[in-house]
C-alpha cells in the first residue's frame, strides 16, 4: 500500500485523508510493467482516435462475464470516468432535456447537465437502505424526460441495485425512450455474496444503454485517467460525431497498462488482486461503519458496493460544509462532503443527502481506527 503524504497528494502533514476516491494500494505489478515495457517499446506516439484495438478488444472481453456481448468498435477509450459522462450528456442532452438520477448520487451527474441547459430530477433512494422505490421514479417523468443517469453500485451510498430494481428502471426507460447511462465504476467491490447485474444485459436495454468502464479505481491508477464508454451501434456514429473534437485519448502507453489490466481479469492472475481488494475493502467497511454507528449522535448504514461509508451527522444541527472544514482544522481528518453528491442544491433538507458526510476508506483499519477516534472527539466537542 501506498502512504498519502503531503508531498504526492497535498494532503497537510498529519491530516488522515478520506477525501477523495483514490485508492491506496500500488498499481499491480503488471500494469505498472507493461506501462513501462510499453514506453521502452515506443508507445509514444498518437493513440487512435477511439482507443487502441488491444485495449477495446480486452474491454469487451472483461465485460462479457456480465452476460451481455459488444463489439470492439462500440468502445470509445476516454481520459476517465468523467469524460465519457461529458461524450453522453454532449451528444444526447439538450437545453430544456431533463435528466432524472438518484438522490443521492455522483456529484458530477448533478453539476454538468445544468451548464448545458437541462434539469436535473432527482430521484429519492429509500431512507433505509437507500434503494430504489419504483414510484418516486415513474412520477418525476415527464415529456421533456430525455436520460437516466445510473451508477450501481452507487457512489456515494454503496447500493447494488437489484436485477429486479434494474428491471424497474429498465422498463421506465423503455416506455419512456430514454438513454440509460450505466456508471459501472466499482462493479468488481461489491460485498456479502452480492452480484453486480449489468442493466444492458436485460432485454431490450443493449440498445440504448451507454455502459461506462473505468480502469483508474479497478487497478489503483487513478492518475493515469482511463475508462472507457461502450456505444450501442445505432448511437456510435452520432456519439463518435461529438468526441472527436474534444481530444479524448489518453496516453498511448497508458492504454497498453489498461490492456494488460483488463486481460488479466480474465485470468487467476488479476481476479486474485482484485479478491485480495476486495477482501481488505470489506475489513474497512465492517469495521469503520460498524464503529460509526456507535458514535452518539452518527447514523451510518452497513453499504453494499464500492468504498465510501456515508455517515449522515445531521442531529449535531451543524451545517455539513462547516463540520468538514472544523474536523479538518480541530482533529486533522479530511472527508468529502455528502450533500454535493445529492439533490441538497436542488431540494434541500428534503434531499436524501442532507446532513451526510462521505469518507472514502482509502486508509489501512489502523489509519480508519484513528480517525474514527477523532471524529468521535470532535462531535463531544459540538
Amino acid at each position: 500500500m501506498i502512504e498519502r503524504s503531503s508531498k504526492h497528494y497535498g494532503v497537510d502533514p498529519g491530516v488522515i485523508y478520506l477525501g477523495g476516491g483514490d485508492p491506496n494500494f500500488a498499481t499491480p505489478a503488471h500494469i505498472r510493467d507493461a506501462a513501462i515495457k510499453a514506453i521502452i517499446d515506443g508507445y509514444t506516439h498518437y493513440a487512435p482516435t477511439k482507443g487502441i484495438p488491444e485495449l477495446r478488444e480486452a474491454i469487451v472481453r472483461y465485460y462479457s462475464k456480465y452476460g451481455v456481448e459488444y463489439d470492439p468498435a462500440q468502445v470509445y477509450v476516454t481520459p476517465g470516468g468523467s469524460a465519457a459522462l461529458h461524450v453522453s450528456n454532449a451528444t444526447f442532452l439538450r437545453p430544456g432535456d431533463e435528466v432524472l438520477t438518484f438522490d443521492p448520487s455522483f456529484s458530477r451527474y448533478y453539476a454538468e447537465p445544468p451548464t448545458l441547459g437541462v434539469k436535473v430530477v432527482p430521484v429519492p433512494l429509500t431512507e433505509a437502505g437507500f434503494h430504489l422505490d419504483p414510484e418516486e421514479l415513474k412520477k418525476r417523468i415527464t415529456d421533456k424526460s430525455k436520460m437516466f443517469i445510473l451508477c450501481n453500485p452507487n457512489n456515494p451510498t454503496g447500493t447494488v441495485f437489484t436485477k429486479q430494481e434494474l428491471k424497474t428502471i429498465a422498463d421506465v426507460a423503455i416506455d419512456n425512450d430514454l438513454i440509460v447511462v450505466s456508471d459501472e465504476f466499482y462493479s468488481e467491490f461489491v460485498y456479502d455474496g452480492r452480484e453486480h447485474v449489468a442493466i444492458s444485459s436485460l432485454e431490450n436495454m443493449k440498445e440504448r444503454t451507454l455502459v461506462v468502464v473505468g480502469a483508474t479505481k479497478m487497478f489503483a491508477f487513478t492518475g493515469w485517467r482511463l475508462a472507457s464508454l461502450i456505444i450501442p451501434k445505432q448511437y456510435h456514429e452520432k456519439v463518435s460525431e461529438q468526441a472527436r473534437f474534444m481530444g479524448l485519448r489518453p496516453a498511448t502507453f497508458i492504454q497498453v497498462a489498461g490492456a494488460a489490466g483488463f486481460n488479466a481479469m480474465t485470468e487467476p492472475l488479476g481476479r486474485g488482486v482484485m479478491e485480495e481488494w476486495r477482501d481488505e475493502y470489506d475489513r474497512r467497511r465492517k469495521f469503520f461503519c460498524r464503529r460509526m454507528d456507535e458514535i452518539d449522535g452518527i447514523s451510518c448504514h452497513m453499504f453494499e458496493g464500492a468504498f465510501y461509508a456515508y455517515p449522515d451527522v445531521s442531529s449535531f444541527g451543524v451545517p455539513v460544509q462547516k463540520f468538514i472544514d472544523e474536523l479538518k482544522k480541530k482533529e486533522k481528518v479530511q472527508v468529502a462532503s455528502g450533500e454535493s453528491h445529492g439533490g441538497v442544491a436542488i431540494l434541500g433538507k428534503e434531499s436524501r443527502a442532507y446532513g451526510h458526510i462521505r469518507p472514502a476508506l482509502v486508509q489501512d483499519v489502523e489509519a480508519l481506527e484513528e480517525a474514527a477516534n477523532r471524529i468521535e472527539r470532535f462531535v463531544k466537542s459540538l
